[in-house]
């Protein structure tokens, strides 16, 4: 399976992360994965929802990772 966030999908209609996470959540098998995940676990949601507003690369750069080695990563 290729990298869901960032491969396999459209080009978003907003530039933020969680209009990428949307994105995911409304279109295609990934959906009821990410709907799971969303409502079961409290610390994915949390995580999910403090990407609001967030690029890409600000949420990675925030969470101490370089968004640059993953974008090109064959999950």
């Amino acid at each position: 399976m290729g990298n869901i966030l960032f491969q396999n999908n459209p080009k978003p209609k907003g530039n933020s992360l969680i209009d990428q996470l949307n994105q995911i959540r409304q279109a295609g098998p990934s959906n009821m994965v990410f709907n799971q995940m969303y409502q079961n676990n409290p610390q994915f949601r949390q995580f999910a929802d403090s990407m609001q507003g967030k690029t890409p690369e600000q949420a990675f750069r925030e969470n101490g990772l370089d968004f640059n080695q993953f974008k090109n990563y064959k999950w």
